[in-house]
């Protein structure tokens, strides 16, 4: 009777399962869209973090910097003229020293014409040293130039080498001060020494004019005297 009324009982529980028990439904064709919908969220974050690499890289320094001032070396160079008792384009009076040194046809100057030489020679040792000056500079020219040349070389974006490109110009711009610096100088003693010549020429024609222009002088010679005693006495 016992083994009966088991029996039942579990024919009972196995019946009345499905009653309250919730079994997983696996939905494949959603999981698939989750999967490709996680896919492109993946790929939108990946291109965002390029683009970002990308900004970061275009927008960072580094290539400036390296570009100094050359004015001080300018202003050497044509005062290295002046020290030197020359005449030179950077000081402030040049007309009036050029005046005072090479006047021309004037009178009553109290510049003698060796004066005006030494100052003419003297102006051309100054070119000779300023020109030896700038040629010293170019192991600092040199070095400057084999950084922007790494600079260039190893340049990670856009705004490195943009910087890069600048300091380039800026190179280029003391370069052509300096050969502008050349040119001042060789002009300033072509100047001077032609002056020089000019003035020499002017002094000679002065010269010849003032001897030729003065009145005639005649020279009257003494009467003969006595004869003077020889030391020792008289020869018989």
């Amino acid at each position: 009777m016992f083994k009966r009324v088991f029996a039942i009982g579990l024919l009972a529980l196995a019946f009345a399962a499905p009653a309250f028990a919730v079994w997983p439904v696996f939905d494949a064709t959603m999981y698939a869209s989750q999967l490709q919908q996680l896919a492109q969220e993946t790929a939108t974050v990946t291109n965002l973090a390029s683009q970002l690499q990308y900004v970061i890289k275009n927008t960072t320094g580094g290539g400036a910097g390296l570009w100094q001032s050359n004015q001080a070396l300018l202003s050497n160079l044509g005062g290295i003229i002046a020290e030197q008792q020359g005449i030179s384009y950077s000081i402030a009076g040049v007309g009036q020293q050029f005046q005072q040194f090479y006047p021309g046809y004037t009178t009553g100057t109290s510049v003698t014409p060796q004066a005006s030489t030494n100052t003419a020679l003297n102006t051309l040792s100054g070119v000779l040293q300023s020109l030896q000056m700038q040629s010293q500079n170019f192991a600092a020219e040199q070095s400057a130039l084999s950084a922007l040349e790494v600079k260039n070389g190893v340049a990670i974006g856009a705004l490195q080498a943009i910087q890069t490109s600048g300091e380039i110009a800026l190179q280029e711009t003391q370069q052509a001060q300096e050969l502008r610096q050349v040119m001042m100088s060789a002009t300033n003693a072509q100047t001077v020494a032609l002056a020089q010549q000019i003035n020499a020429q002017t002094v000679s024609q002065q010269t010849a004019t003032a001897i030729m222009g003065a009145p005639s002088t005649i020279i009257t010679l003494a009467p003969p005297g006595p004869s003077l005693p020889l030391i020792g006495g008289n020869i018989p």
